[in-house]
């Protein structure tokens, strides 16, 4: 039997766990969001517009991956990466070479053109989360 001193006991004599679950819940609430993905839906609201596609940002924690907006050619891209390593490193647009504005929340579509008008009314919304 392990004697526990008085100092280290909680609430009813039991052993003080308040440092471990601090040190836990940093964990999950402080690791970076590029190893979750998540997928959603991005609408123009412009009337007659139309425009919607599926958008994928980031990937699982076995498969990196970038997403962004390619503005030469209005669209948006997702990149498969080697490492997470590389998740925050300036990345280009396939075939134009163009430097790839990364996408790394659903809210950030906003400040985007839309891909068919041309207007920045597009809007997100989150569909799943996945890791």
């Amino acid at each position: 039997m392990k004697i526990i001193p008085a100092a280290q006991t909680g609430l009813f004599g039991l052993p003080d766990l308040r440092g471990t679950v601090l040190l836990i819940l940093l964990g999950v609430t402080t690791a970076a969001t590029a190893l979750a993905g998540e997928s959603g839906q991005v609408t123009c609201t412009a009337p007659r517009c139309g425009y919607a596609t599926e958008l994928v940002i980031g990937g699982g924690r076995a498969s990196p991956a970038i997403t962004g907006y390619c503005p030469a050619s209005r669209k948006f891209v997702r990149l498969k990466l080697t490492s997470w390593e590389e998740y925050r490193r300036p990345h280009r647009c396939p075939g134009s070479g163009e430097r790839l504005k990364p996408v790394y929340e659903g809210t950030e579509v906003a400040g985007f053109p839309c891909p068919r008008c041309g207007r920045r009314t597009l809007r997100y919304q989150r569909r799943m989360m996945f890791d």
